[in-house]
């Protein structure tokens, strides 16, 4: 069983594909596509198909003139569909990206293909976001079950339960929001938090008044 992180590398310059894959491959499930597709929503196909865990982008995927879009654009583009996957932008032009780019949070320059200690550091990165996420994920699953436990017991939810299983709930739909069911979680429950943000919150005051 392999259990090296899944991750794909976007980049349109043949050279970089062949250096990140050259210092990845190792470290990683290593998914380079050969080119970018016209159509930037044709990326989340390709992220699904290989099931990655985390994904590496080229910020300035448009400067051979090939694509019209940046990594900052797949980024947004991506986030429609998983709010919360790992992905971090890598760039020969790190002062530009992070004044420029919206979506990422997490930049590097493209040196660390080359030194050792970047390189490092960028793993460091790319396992402990992957971990946060996975743990997360459980985490909300198993809120979610307990809870659901306790339901099907005939017992009541506190209202600070109700809150813990909506955030749970909102935090896997926000992993999946292709998922019709999912998405329309997000909104009926989107109307129902201030309610029970206010039910705990009236809780607090009147045991505070006792």
């Amino acid at each position: 069983m392999n259990d090296k992180i899944r991750l794909v590398y976007l980049d349109e310059d043949e050279g970089w594909q062949s250096q990140a894959h050259s210092v990845l491959k190792n470290d990683f499930q290593l998914h380079i596509p050969q080119s970018m597709p016209q159509n930037i929503e044709d990326i989340w196909r390709e992220i699904c198909e290989f099931d990655a865990q985390a994904v590496l982008i080229d910020y300035r995927l448009n400067n051979t003139g090939v694509v019209s879009y940046t990594g900052d654009d797949v980024i947004h583009v991506l986030h429609r569909h998983n709010k919360h996957l790992p992905m971090f932008i890598i760039t020969s032009f790190e002062s530009n990206a992070l004044i420029e780019c919206k979506e990422a949070q997490i930049i590097r320059g493209k040196e660390l293909f080359t030194d050792a200690n970047q390189y490092e550091k960028l793993k460091s990165i790319i396992t402990a976001n992957v971990n946060n996420y996975n743990s997360r994920k459980a985490s909300a699953e198993n809120i979610i079950k307990h809870l659901q436990d306790k339901v099907s017991k005939g017992e009541n939810l506190t209202n600070e339960e109700s809150v813990a299983r909506f955030e749970a709930e909102l935090y896997l739909s926000e992993l999946d929001l292709d998922n019709s069911v999912h998405a329309d979680l997000i909104t009926s429950k989107s109307n129902e938090t201030l309610e029970e943000l206010l039910k705990v919150a009236q809780s607090i005051v009147d045991l505070h008044k006792k």
